[in-house]
């Protein structure tokens, strides 16, 4: 499933051909994937600037205007468009002409570029949504502030008191958005840090660990497209490159790069959870 890295490339990747570009039409193609009634406006309409918050990518639509060559993108957008990924959502640009790829769910004219923005998603478990606003959005509602916001008082404050395991408390989208399996699993081994530990017990130390972590994890995934372990690619069809870097995700019983034990996989609530038992003590030190 896409998290904050896949999600964010995709974002830099189309943003270019987006921003400012003229809209001719918006077609929905399927009408099961929106989670709410509401539905495109009628173009014409100017490209806005391009949002994410955690996983869910967010466009934004402006008025055209019939004289001038104000396409300027601090107006206040006619509405947005939200496309949560689920399993296998992805956008995608092609060439106008060429053929309508099978699964295609979406199309965005741009007739500037010559060329088609589109939605895909095989599996469905994505969902699309047209909002006038961030606030009243039901793909963004309840969800936590977006992972990359967050400093270590931050992330101590979101978590006190909190019995959950950190491994949960990480991948709740209500806490914070953004991380998924992939990524709680590196964060916390970068930060040296139990998944089983309670969130609620991290030390103000261990939290900013922890945030450094994760900036740094979530960073380094974006600036090399993200992680591809089953059928994410980037828009241009790519595969990300992070996987290549993973110190636990997916290398159950090989050493671990620090202390040369075999990294640990454990199902927990039909998840794969790995981790090394040494590197990650899951009890907090004794001070």
């Amino acid at each position: 499933m896409p998290e904050l890295p896949e999600v964010e490339t995709t974002r830099r990747s189309i943003l270019p051909f987006f921003i400012g570009r003229k809209i001719a039409s918006i077609t929905p193609l399927r009408q099961d994937i929106w989670a709410s009634p509401l539905r495109p406006a009628s173009a014409p309409l100017i490209g806005g600037p391009i949002l994410r918050q955690g996983k869910t990518l967010i466009l934004s639509f402006l008025p055209a205007f019939s004289e001038g060559p104000d396409r300027s993108c601090h107006q206040e957008p006619a509405f947005l468009l939200l496309s949560r990924f689920g399993m296998s959502g992805r956008w995608d640009r092609r060439p106008y002409h060429s053929p309508r790829p099978p699964h295609t769910h979406l199309e965005i004219l741009l007739p500037e570029e010559e060329m088609v923005l589109a939605w895909s998603d095989p599996r469905r478990f994505g969902r699309l949504e047209i909002s006038r606003s961030r606030q009243q959005s039901h793909l963004l509602s309840g969800t936590g502030p977006d992972a990359l916001t967050l400093d270590g008082p931050a992330i101590q404050e979101i978590f006190d008191s909190l019995a959950t395991p950190l491994r949960k408390a990480l991948t709740d989208p209500f806490l914070l958005s953004g991380i998924g399996n992939i990524y709680m699993a590196e964060i916390l081994f970068d930060a040296g840090l139990s998944p089983f530990r309670p969130a609620g017990s991290l030390s103000s130390g261990e939290a900013r660990r922890l945030s450094r972590s994760l900036h740094e994890i979530l960073e380094a995934a974006i600036s090399v497209g993200g992680s591809t372990i089953h059928s994410y690619r980037q828009e241009d069809g790519s595969p990300g490159g992070y996987q290549r870097f993973h110190a636990v995700y997916g290398r159950e019983g090989q050493p671990c790069l620090r202390c040369g034990l075999p990294i640990q996989r454990v199902t927990v609530e039909a998840r794969s959870l790995y981790f090394c038992r040494f590197c990650q003590p899951p009890s907090p030190p004794i001070t």
